[in-house]
């Protein structure tokens, strides 16, 4: 037998940790969002009212559908479920500040369709299906207050396109297309309420590039790759409504080292800075940006390898100070984060975590009035205390093959699963 632990993978597990014990203090209080009957659910987007979508198991655990909930309530089945535009799976990733949901449906085996929801509306199979841009497959991810969406889509050549789609119009092959920079392949991650859109393109070279567009317009190469921290790789993860772009960009891969990625943010409708604009390495931490508000506040995921194990945590920057998100909620909660995905205007984040050993999603909501101490903590600080804390791995008794064990340790609670 080996140990194996898998970051992200369907009926696998991970390992997660607390990697730094900073003493900031509470700032924010934790919701259990619940499901839509079923065990598990995953929160992937929050709007400024607080309503919360994502995807949540049924009953019986057969499949998930796609759930919005109320603004700052758990999910409620009898009402939160926006079903599907098949008889399979349906997740909402985004979500307006008018009730719109954008995600995608399973429709056949091997077909993916993104949708968009009317305002407050359950997912309609005769209006919502966006199509594609003339392939079989289609993903939304973002959604703008007029009702763009961008996202990724096949084309009838069988490559995959970064797409903006129109309010209230399926995709239009001829118009929506946001193009590449000279390589085969594009995805939109974010929009904001100009419609610029941003993401990642391949060059010629078949280098990952981020972008940002110009408001409705394509990728344009000669104006819209923001660069990299040295001119080689980055990927742009989110963008705010003043044109800030959050993301990674990887210096170097003289060595195959791929640890070597750092976090940036941008100025308003700048290229990447190199000297202001990187807030710093995490060492061996791999780091995964997910938004960024309009305040400039960022949140995401680190994760790091180590032997046959994959340590995971999150992080939130507020300006210029960074925090692990399990070291500024009440410790009495008991939750162990696992991954964020989005965060709000007025400062809610919304991810993934075992709470009392079931994987469920939470939405933060910040506690008023953070105390001095506790912002005056800088990310030097932090990312020091990730550099210099080496985590404990639990190691469980025998298995069966098909089972896992949550085991909490000392400041980390691992997952660990036995396969042959």
């Amino acid at each position: 037998m080996r140990w194996r632990v898998s970051l992200r993978a369907a009926g696998l597990v991970v390992v997660l940790g607390t990697v730094a014990q900073l003493n900031a203090g509470v700032m924010y209080t934790v919701t259990d969002l619940g499901t839509l009957g079923g065990s598990t659910s995953a929160p992937y987007g929050i709007n400024d009212l607080g309503q919360v979508v994502g995807e949540s198991s049924l009953p019986g655990n057969s499949t998930s559908h796609a759930f919005r909930t109320a603004p700052n309530q758990p999910i409620n089945p009898l009402s939160d479920d926006l079903g599907s535009l098949g008889p399979g799976w349906s997740k909402g990733y985004g979500i307006n500040n008018v009730g719109q949901v954008v995600g995608d449906c399973w429709i056949s085996a091997g077909v993916v369709h993104a949708f968009r929801t009317g305002p407050n509306k359950g997912i309609d199979a005769t209006r919502d299906n966006l199509g594609t841009l003339g392939g079989s497959s289609s993903y939304a991810r973002a959604i703008s207050d007029a009702g763009q969406v961008v996202g990724k889509s096949e084309t009838l050549a069988g490559t995959w396109h970064a797409f903006r789609a129109a309010p209230d119009r399926p995709m239009d092959p001829s118009a929506d297309d946001l193009g590449t920079f000279g390589g085969p392949w594009s995805e939109a991650y974010g929009i904001n309420n100009a419609g610029q859109a941003v993401g990642e393109a391949w060059t010629v070279a078949s280098r990952p590039r981020g972008f940002r567009t110009r408001p409705n317009n394509g990728i344009d190469p000669a104006t819209d790759d923001i660069g990299g921290l040295a001119d080689w790789a980055s990927w742009a993860s989110a963008i705010n409504a003043s044109g800030q772009v959050a993301g990674t960009s990887r210096p170097s891969l003289a060595s195959g080292d791929v640890h070597a990625l750092h976090i940036f943010r941008t100025a308003p409708n700048e290229p990447i800075n190199p000297v202001t604009d990187d807030l710093d390495t995490v060492g061996d931490w791999v780091p995964e940006v997910r938004d960024i508000n309009d305040r400039g506040d960022i949140v995401g995921n680190l994760s790091r390898v180590e032997g046959d194990m994959v340590f995971i945590s999150t992080f939130l920057y507020l300006g210029s100070s960074a925090f692990e998100l399990g070291d500024i909620i009440d410790p009495a909660s008991d939750w162990k984060f696992e991954e964020v995905f989005a965060m709000n205007n007025r400062g809610q984040i919304v991810g993934v975590g075992y709470h009392d050993g079931i994987r469920r999603g939470f939405r933060l909501d910040p506690i008023p009035e953070p105390s001095s101490a506790l912002l005056s903590i800088g990310v030097a600080t932090f990312f020091g205390c990730l550099r210099g804390r080496r985590l404990r791995v639990a190691r469980v008794g025998a298995m069966s093959s098909q089972s896992f064990h949550i085991a909490f340790g000392e400041g980390a609670v691992h997952a660990i699963q036995e396969t042959p």
